[in-house]
């Protein structure tokens, strides 16, 4: 029970630590729960499964002589796919990554400034 013959000063001051630590148990109730629900989400989830060695032997990449014929029938379907006429791959050159931002950033204007069919 409050005293009304008491300083407010006091008063407020006692409600003030009062409501700042209710809402610290508060917190970390609810920290402690999150933690828990974290906890419990892995030991529900399934363990990895290991690969399984392949029956056949890798190939080694194709050099510049020699290009798979899959590779070539995949970029051939694709040339078709997106610009709508027949295509013929006679030749393919592999790209590398340049430095710099500065051919990033006219590689992403130009491609913005492209319209897409729908």
């Amino acid at each position: 029970m409050i005293d009304p013959t008491a300083d407010p000063l006091l008063i407020g001051l006692q409600i003030t630590i009062t409501g700042v630590t209710i809402v610290f148990i508060v917190l970390a109730i609810v920290a402690i729960t999150l933690s828990a629900l974290s906890a419990s989400q892995r030991l529900f989830r399934p363990k990895p499964v290991e690969p399984a060695t392949p029956a056949t032997p890798p190939q080694p990449p194709a050099t510049a002589d020699q290009l798979d014929p899959q590779l070539i029938a995949v970029l051939t379907a694709a040339a078709v796919a997106t610009l709508q006429q027949p295509v013929r791959v006679l030749r393919v050159r592999y790209y590398r990554q340049p430095s710099g931002m500065w051919t990033r950033l006219g590689r992403v204007s130009v491609m913005a400034s492209r319209q897409l069919r729908r």
